[in-house]
């Protein structure tokens, strides 16, 4: 439901919540940096660009969620110690700018959409201030900040802080081998170049305890199409 988006940002503060975070593939990130914005899974598919296919695009289309932008109050990879399914290429959106996107409402869940089959509206989002005041709480993983009504597209012009990218440790089979995370940066470079931001790449530092690396090894095929997808 939606929430007066000053209230939502003066919350996110109180709370601690400096930026905001969204996770995906190489190449989706790509058309994002040639855009100079976060695209909605339906913008991208209505401009005929490339995206990498995520598990949550069934349940996106049935509950009218393919136009909207969702972003995180936490880096998930770093928080929980793994790997974030949505991708490895992480884009850290400085707070403010719910104060300058071209909306005067966002939305923020209580579940993750993937966890909403049977419940009422009142369980899936928050549907108050007070209600988010009291409730939300940042590093819940299931609690996003959803900007809907706006078009499907947030520019990141002067609010893109960071962009950090996953090091799998895994290389391509065949003659030239290349590591992931190069082949990854090297496309994510040439994004840039034919877009309107400047930015750099960082390498993510993970702790001792983050299972990523084991995580990626687990699942070779989504690693691949997370890094180097065939088109």
């Amino acid at each position: 439901m939606e929430l007066p988006i000053n209230k939502v940002y003066q919350v996110l503060q109180d709370k601690g919540v400096k930026h905001l975070y969204h996770a995906n593939s190489v190449l989706t990130a790509c058309q994002f940096l040639r855009e100079g914005a976060l695209l909605s899974r339906g913008i991208i598919e209505r401009r005929k660009l490339y995206q990498t296919d995520q598990s949550s695009d069934g349940i996106d289309r049935q509950y009218s969620l393919w136009n909207d932008v969702f972003t995180d109050s936490v880096d998930i990879h770093k928080r929980g110690a793994c790997i974030n399914f949505y991708g490895p290429v992480l884009f850290v959106l400085d707070l403010q700018i719910l104060k300058h996107v071209d909306a005067r409402h966002v939305w923020v869940t209580k579940l993750n959409p993937t966890k909403w089959d049977g419940r009422p509206r009142e369980d899936r989002w928050f549907v108050s201030t007070r209600d988010l005041k009291n409730n939300f709480h940042p590093g819940n993983f299931d609690q996003m900040i959803v900007f809907r009504q706006c078009g499907g597209e947030i520019p990141l012009s002067g609010f893109l802080k960071e962009l950090i990218v996953d090091d799998p440790k895994m290389k391509a089979t065949g003659a030239l081998g290349m590591d992931y995370f190069s082949a990854g940066c090297g496309a994510l470079r040439l994004a840039i170049t034919e877009g309107p931001l400047e930015i750099k790449l960082t390498r993510r530092t993970c702790e001792r305890r983050c299972q990523c690396v084991r995580e990626y090894e687990s699942h070779p095929v989504r690693a691949r199409e997370m890094f180097i997808p065939k088109l």
